[in-house]
């Protein structure tokens, strides 16, 4: 469909010029003058006060339909120069020569081409997106109206039998896609990227081992004619939270409400509790990752088989985690400051103490309870009281990267709410060695089991009444 274009010319009239895609804009200001008597050689054409290049095609100058060009008078007078044409031939061989812009492409193929154009059943010069076919269109373009000015120009001259003109002539052939299967409903399609497809995405023997756990029992196989409506509530269902100590903070550890201590006095009755050893203040715990570590790492290989309900768990981690990332607004430093701040408020009013665990070398694990607004120098000096060498220099890190913990910043500042895992070392390098004793020896005769150190947090979280 033909677009049109208003050119305001030089006296303050207007003139509306009717315009294809293949029409150069050099046309569109040859037609204006035309039809007010103006010299086209002495103006040119400006679209929001920028001058534009009167050889590129409508299609591709990026002007809009309707849009107003101003004609103004140039400085300079266009001159007109000649052109070198060079036509390609279907061989690879190549014919160059120099003619005016006001040459047609049939005198410009009959001068370079006269021995090929014998044997041509339908010749077509291909300049840009531009196809000229036939003797007739041939003797009607000339240079200038392809936009050709000046300078050098390359061309193609091939031959089209008449069922293959509607093709497209150029080089570029698109890849074949092959059809993939179509995937059931009982297989999630974001499987295959998950497993580390290409997606970005792949599963470690961490990430199974805390689906493993994670996972409610007696749901490792889904049945197949369960309809769609179950299978997005068991996608969307939400999950209880538990304490992660894995990083240098934990996120997944809250609050309880009333109705998960609940829960969770039940799950306890049912059972034994773990023995708990308070061995000093702020309800602190000593035990040893090495007791747990025999337990984690005799897993049969049936642990580590990936099941379906494994999968959309995976799944709905990842909604969650691209659903906040898609759509987020680019923020400035003060709104991002602002934003933190919100969350620092957000987790002083949700959570009313914060769970800390010093992990020494020699990996045994400290435990204390401290309150959110406290600093990070009454952590110190509450990890002093347990040392067997306490005048010694030492510092609190996190890892990774390791990053030094300054003292005079609270703990809701340092991202410590509502639980964290801080590592301990000593100024002086010779003496982090695993050998060495870092608890005093009577502490250590009070060890907790890692149970029972989850199990202590439930204790007084339970006595402690909300405010």
């Amino acid at each position: 469909m033909d677009k049109r274009v208003t050119v305001l010319l030089p006296n303050g009239r207007r003139q509306n010029v009717n315009v294809s895609p293949n029409m150069t804009l050099l046309e569109i200001l040859e037609t204006a003058s035309a039809k007010h008597g103006f010299d086209s050689e002495e103006h040119c054409l400006k679209f929001h006060n920028k001058e534009v290049s009167l050889t590129q095609q409508f299609r591709f100058s990026g002007l809009p339909n309707n849009c107003v060009l101003e004609m103004e008078p140039t400085e300079k007078r266009r001159t007109v120069g000649n052109v070198v044409v060079c036509i390609q031939l279907s061989d690879g061989s190549r014919e160059q020569g120099e003619f005016g812009p006001g040459s047609t492409l049939w005198q410009v193929v009959l001068n370079l081409c006269s021995a090929q154009m014998d044997s041509y059943e339908s010749p077509v010069i291909i300049y840009m997106r531009s196809e000229v076919i036939g003797k007739e269109q041939m003797q009607q373009t000339t240079l200038k109206s392809l936009g050709i000015l000046e300078g050098r120009v390359m061309m193609r001259l091939i031959d089209k039998k008449p069922e293959e003109l509607r093709v497209q002539a150029n080089v570029y052939k698109p890849p074949v896609v092959e059809s993939k299967p179509r995937v059931d409903d009982d297989q999630p399609s974001t499987s295959r990227s998950v497993m580390g497809g290409g997606g970005g995405f792949a599963l470690t023997s961490n990430m199974v081992k805390s689906l493993k756990r994670t996972a409610p029992e007696g749901n490792s196989a889904v049945d197949p004619n369960t309809n769609d409506n179950q299978k997005n509530e068991s996608v969307d269902e939400p999950e209880r939270p538990k304490a992660d100590w894995g990083s240098g903070s934990g996120y997944s550890m809250h609050q309880p409400k009333q109705s998960e201590l609940d829960d969770d006095q039940e799950e306890v009755s049912d059972q034994a509790p773990p023995e708990v050893n308070v061995i000093g203040p702020r309800h602190a715990v000593l035990f040893s990752l090495d007791a747990s570590k025999k337990q984690s790492d005799e897993l049969p290989d049936s642990f580590f088989d990936l099941t379906v309900n494994d999968l959309k768990m995976v799944l709905r981690d990842l909604k969650r985690t691209s659903s906040g990332n898609e759509d987020a607004p680019l923020l400035t430093a003060k709104l991002r400051e602002l934003e933190r701040q919100k969350t620092m408020l957000t987790k002083l009013n949700q959570y009313k103490d914060c769970v800390l665990r010093i992990q020494f070398p020699d990996r045994f694990v400290l435990q204390g309870i401290f309150k959110p607004y406290e600093q990070l120098e009454r952590v110190v000096s509450w990890v002093r009281e347990f040392l067997a060498n306490p005048v010694e220099r030492f510092q609190l890190f996190t890892i990774p990267p390791k990053k030094v913990l300054p003292a005079e910043e609270t703990l809701l500042e340092l991202n410590f709410v509502p639980n964290a895992v801080l590592h301990f070392a000593y100024v002086e390098e010779n003496l982090n060695t695993d050998n060495h004793r870092f608890i005093q020896d009577k502490f250590i005769d009070q060890l907790t089991s890692e149970e029972g150190a989850h199990y202590a947090v439930i204790l007084y979280r339970t006595k402690v009444s909300p405010t």
